[in-house]
This record gives structure tokens, sequence and C-alpha cells, in this order.
């Protein structure tokens, strides 16, 4: 295969001679480069990052993912995912605006392209070229076939692969390297992989009863553990060596209403949000007081070089906790306290904040991009519904906008891999809830569908965010 690829290489060289196109000087051994739209200057990239036959491809941001390197070989292929598949013309049409696809290489020849010297691909047996369209530039524009136009949206350019640049800015300027790097990562992940997330238990069979449920089932471990501080304030120790074993941290906080009891029971019960923002008042000093709390233990993850999302005041417009009964505009009071305080009194720089709608986002209830790292929504469908939950995504996108990833920030029932593929339901994350939200509403078959397929991203498969 190397020598293929170092012809590969020496052809798209010479066919991609003319100055703009110009691939750049790429070791014959290197890793596949992606190729890059001349009009929107994104990467020919395979739906969500699925190596399924049948994949279809789209132009995205350009994120050095495995989706995104195409090798071309001595035979004319254009090889995806280190070799594993080839870019395909469905049932071998001819027609123009047929959908491009990835299949098992087979050297039929609607697998076979030329690169032109003006940097456009024709496919061999229809005489059409890759085509961005209708001229969109926009990610997730289809890549077909077209009549030959020379246009700029049937141009192409090799780039080079060196991994994700980031221009990702934090909402905290002060925030830690390691803070950035997660938060750069989840930005790459955004349309191309959903991070796998479990919430832990303390009290069914200790700390690790999921942990151990999904490991004993699937042979993997979710990308990130999700705690809370309302649960267990001892949680720090645990996400720290999580963070060090290479996964990813997820805390929130089931606070009890200032002056009630710090339990869930607490967290339902009623407080006015202006007395607890008043200096002074009993509600005030005991809002301050699990505010330090808190703060002491992300302090603790600060401390040993952990960076951890932060998901405070989750479930955003629903009744049922005492931070949304007042409405949005209350609600949004309390978040920015927070994140003042923690940010510039406290000084944890750490967190990546995640913002958590409940089933039906509405954007009175939205503190603010600036305010704002990833947003989200959460749900809970019934047992063994594994619906992508599209209208919820949709729902939050309409409000946060498209630049900002969005989590399921808690669930059931872990939406069907490729249902999110196939709906564009592109969740960044997903929180399986703990106890019987994991092994109940999840069958043992579809968790290792979940944990084994490849738009999915385990704590193995992580990056070095350190």
């Amino acid at each position: 295969m190397r020598a293929l690829r170092r012809l590969g290489r020496a052809m798209l060289a010479l066919a991609l001679a003319v100055p703009a196109l110009t691939l750049v000087g790429t070791p014959a051994n290197a890793a596949p480069a992606p190729l890059v739209g001349v009009a929107s200057n994104r990467c020919l990239d395979v739906v969500g990052g699925s190596n399924a036959n049948g994949a279809l491809v789209d132009i995205w941001d350009c994120n050095g993912q495995s989706n995104q390197g195409w090798d071309f070989t001595a035979a004319g292929e254009l090889r995806v995912f280190n070799g594993g598949r080839c870019l395909d013309v469905p049932n071998a049409s001819t027609t123009p605006g047929v959908r491009l696809a990835i299949w098992d290489c087979n050297g039929g020849a609607n697998q076979k392209f030329r690169l032109n010297s003006n940097g456009s691909i024709t496919a061999t047996q229809s005489g059409l070229c890759l085509d961005v369209n209708g001229q969109a530039t926009a990610n997730g524009t289809a890549v077909n076939l077209w009549n030959c136009n020379g246009q700029t949206n049937q141009q192409w350019r090799a780039g080079s692969n060196p991994g994700p640049t980031c221009t990702v800015n934090p909402i905290n300027p002060n925030a830690t390297a390691q803070a950035r790097k997660l938060l750069c990562y989840v930005y790459s992940q955004y349309g191309n992989h959903i991070l796998s997330g479990q919430q832990e238990s303390t009290w069914i069979g200790g700390p690790d009863y999921e942990m151990n449920h999904i490991r004993n089932n699937t042979g993997k471990l979710p990308a990130i553990r999700a705690m809370d501080y309302g649960d267990s304030k001892d949680y720090a120790s645990r996400a720290i060596a999580w963070w060090n074993a290479g996964g990813i941290p997820m805390v929130g906080y089931h606070m009890g209403a200032p002056t009630k009891p710090d339990t869930y029971e607490g967290t339902q019960m009623t407080v006015s949000i202006n007395a607890v923002l008043t200096p002074g008042t009993a509600e005030y000093n005991s809002f301050m007081q699990r505010l330090d709390g808190a703060a002491a233990s992300l302090q603790q993850l600060e401390n040993a070089g952990a960076a951890v999302i932060w998901r405070p005041f989750h479930e955003a417009g629903g009744t049922w906790f005492w931070w949304s009964k007042e409405g949005g505009s209350q609600y949004n009071r309390l978040w920015r306290f927070m994140y003042d305080y923690f940010t510039n009194t406290k000084g944890l720089n750490n967190l990546v904040w995640l913002h958590g709608y409940n089933g039906q986002p509405q954007a009175s209830f939205y503190p603010g991009k600036q305010y704002v790292d990833i947003g989200g929504a959460d749900t809970y469908a019934g047992d063994g519904n594994y619906d992508p939950l599209n209208a919820m995504y949709n729902s939050v996108r309409n409000i946060v906008g498209t630049t900002v990833p969005i989590a399921l920030h808690e669930n059931g029932p872990i939406p069907d891999p490729d249902r999110l593929v196939s709906t564009g339901t592109r969740w960044v994350l997903f929180g399986t809830w703990h106890g019987n939200h994991l092994t109940v509403s999840n069958s043992v078959s579809h968790l290792q569908k979940v944990y084994n397929h490849s738009y999915v991203v385990t704590r193995d498969e992580l990056p070095n965010l350190k």
C-alpha cells in the first residue's frame, strides 16, 4: 500500500500543479491528506465520521479526523479511513446530481476518479465532476456529481493534515491550557462524533456501578464520567482519577434552595431569588456557603491539572427546580452571578461551562454566549426508545446558533448513532443518567452497538488533553 500511496501522491501533485492548487510538499509516507473545496475552504467529509457502507459525503470544517483524510491511489481510487473505504458513485449512476458516498473498495468503474490540472476531480465512468451542491459553502452541504463547468465549487486543493487548529476562545479569557484543550476538542468533534458519557451513582453498587456495567458488557468505558456535587461532596478524587486515566469529568450540582436542605428534595422547594442575590439576607448567606463549597471541590481539580465540564442550574426552564421557578430573567441573574463569582472572585479557570435546557428549550432562559461554552438540553424517552431527538436538538440550535456545540446532557435511552447521522442530529455528547436509566432503558445489545460504533467516542479514543 505504501508504494501505491507514494505514486498516488505523485499523481496528485502533478494534477494539482496550478499555483493556487499545488499540493504542499507531503512526504510519501505521510498521513492521508484532506481535500479542501476552493470556494468554501471546507473539507471533503464523510458525514458524521461514519465508515459504514453508504455513508454520504459533504463538506465540513477541516478538523484532521480520519473521515477527512483521502488517498488518491494509482488505481484512480479516492480512499478514506486510512484506506478502509472508497469514494463511490451509488449504483454506478451517470446522472448529474447523484450524491456521492463511500463503500468497500471493489475496483469498480464507479470508484475511479481523475484529478485535473484546474483542480477539478472527474468521475471517469460518467465524465461528471465532484460538485458542492448549489455552489453553497455551509457546513453539511452535499457533494454530488455534476456537469463539469470550471467553477470554484468544483475545484479542490490538497491540504496538509497536522490535526485540527483551534481558534475557539473560552468564555473565560484566563482559562487554563487544559480547559482550552478540552473545549477545542469538543468543538472538533461537533458534527463529526458524539462523546459517550455516564452519570455515576454512589448508592447502588458503589460509585463504579454504572462504569462497570458498561465495561463488562461492551469492553469500553465512557469518555465522560458525570458526577454531582449535590449527590456526593467527595466526588473530586474520582474526577481527578478519571482525568488522569485519560477521561473527561463533567460535574453538576443539584443545589437545594438556599436555607432549605441541600438535597434533591431541597432543589424543588421555593425561595425568592431576589433574596438569594441580596447581600445580608439569610438566603444570600446560605447561597454563598454552597457556592464556596462547590468552588472548593472544583479547585481541587484545578490544583491537580484537571479541566472539567461544569453543568450548574441544569434543565433551565423546568419549573420543578427552584432556580427556574421565577422565569428566565431571574434564572439568568443566578447563572451570571455564579459565573462572575467562580471566575473573577474564586479564580476558577479550569471550567468549561455547559448550559443545559430541559426538554422544551426557551430563549428567555439563555444567559448569553458570553456566559456559555456549550449548549444543551435533556429529556428521558421511554425505555428502549433510541430516537435521535432531532426536534429538541434543533430547538437548542435555534437559540444558541450554529457555532456553539450542543450536548444531550442527560438522557435515559441513548440515541441510535446511525439515526443521529442520518437525521443530522449532531449532539456533541450524551450523558446517560444512573441506575435503571442505564441498565433498563438501554438493552445490552444497544449498549454494545453504541459503545463500539465508529461515531461514538469512548475513553480509550480520547486524545491527550493534559
